[in-house]
C-alpha cells in the first residue's frame, strides 16, 4: 500500500521534526479545554438522545500497514515517532458512533465482496478507488481483516462530533475515505483552524497509546456470519 502522505501542516510538522513531535503532550490542554466548555456551558437538546453520554470515536485500519504494530513496536524497540508515523499511515476512515456501527460499514462491505467473489474482474477494476467499503474489499482480498480501533467511550454526540471533526482535520480529508468533515460544535467550533487541529493531534497521539496497549485484532467476512 503507497504511504505517501501528505497530513495538516501542524500533524506533518510531529513526523519530520523530533522536536515538534515531542511537543504534542503539551496539545493535550485542548482536549481539557474542550472537554470543560462540554462540561459546563453547551448541550445539545435531548432529540433522539444525544444528551446520553453512549458515543464513541472509532477507527478502521489497513492491517497492511499496521503490521500488528503493537506487538512489532514492543519486540523490535521502535522509535516512537517512526510508531507515530506507521499509525497515522494505516487510518483509512474515522467515525462517531454508538453501538456497534462500526460493524454496518462491515455488513455493507460483505454485499460487495460476495459480488466480487462472483466477478473477479469487477473487483480487479475497482479496488484502487477511494471508496471506504471498497477498501474494506480490497483488505479482505488480500486474505487480511480491517483493524478496528474503539477509542474515547461514553461521551454526549456533540462532544463526540466535535472529536472526530478534530481528527479529521489533523488527519486531512484527502487521507480518508470519509466523505466530509466533521463538524464543531460548543466554544471550539470558534476556535482557530490550527487550535483545531491541535486539538486532533492530542486526540490522535492518545488514540495511538490506547491502539499500542491492546492485541491488533483483524475482522474478517467469517466473524460477520452468524
Amino acid at each position: 500500500m503507497p504511504l505517501k502522505r501528505k497530513f495538516s501542516v501542524e500533524l506533518q510538522r510531529t513526523i519530520s521534526s523530533a522536536k515538534a513531535f515531542k511537543c504534542i503532550p503539551c496539545y493535550e490542554k485542548f482536549e481539557s479545554i474542550a472537554a470543560t466548555n462540554f462540561n459546563n456551558s453547551f448541550n445539545l437538546s435531548n432529540k433522539n438522545g444525544q444528551n446520553s453520554n453512549q458515543y464513541h470515536i472509532y477507527f478502521l485500519m489497513d492491517p497492511r500497514i499496521t503490521c500488528n504494530l503493537s506487538n512489532e513496536a514492543k519486540q523490535k524497540n521502535f522509535k516512537e515517532i517512526v510508531i507515530w508515523k506507521q499509525f497515522l499511515n494505516s487510518i483509512f476512515y474515522v467515525g462517531k458512533a454508538k453501538s456497534n456501527r462500526t460493524y454496518s460499514h462491515l455488513y455493507d462491505a460483505m454485499n460487495e465482496y460476495r459480488k466480487d467473489i462472483f466477478n473477479p474482474k469487477r473487483s480487479r477494476e475497482k479496488c484502487l478507488t477511494l471508496n471506504k467499503l471498497r477498501r474494506i474489499v480490497d483488505i479482505w482480498g488480500n486474505g487480511l481483516g480491517v483493524v478496528s480501533l474503539q477509542v474515547f467511550q461514553n461521551f454526549k454526540s456533540s462532544e463526540a462530533y466535535t472529536r472526530e471533526a478534530a481528527i479529521i482535520d489533523a488527519l486531512s480529508l484527502r487521507n480518508l475515505t470519509n466523505k466530509k468533515r466533521g463538524v464543531y460544535y460548543g466554544p471550539s467550533s470558534n476556535w482557530t483552524a490550527k487550535g483545531k487541529k491541535l486539538l486532533g493531534i492530542s486526540l490522535l497521539y492518545n488514540a495511538m497509546q490506547i491502539f499500542l496497549s491492546e492485541n491488533e485484532t483483524q475482522l474478517f467476512p467469517r466473524d460477520l456470519i452468524k
